[in-house]
């Protein structure tokens, strides 16, 4: 799998390519009501699943940005 975000401390984070990325590895998503971030699995390696969810497990502001962009690809905006 490749990697989602750089490593580096100074690196932005990209929602887009995250939710981009998800999909490969067995994940799906839904905002739920309450916006309420809710993720789906299904056969996929916990590696990749581990690698993949630790980009966001304890950052509010990158779980936030996730928020937001599943808000707008549901309203048809193109997210940059």
């Amino acid at each position: 799998m490749a990697t989602l975000i750089s490593h580096d401390a100074g690196a932005a984070f990209d929602p887009s390519l995250w939710l981009d990325a998800f999909a490969p590895v067995g994940g799906s998503y839904v905002l739920m009501s309450g916006r309420k971030l809710c993720f789906l699995v299904s056969e996929c390696s916990a590696d990749d699943l581990a690698l993949t969810m630790r980009q966001i497990v304890g950052h509010p502001e990158r779980q936030e940005a996730l928020k937001s962009a599943i808000e707008a690809r549901q309203a048809g905006e193109l997210v940059q």
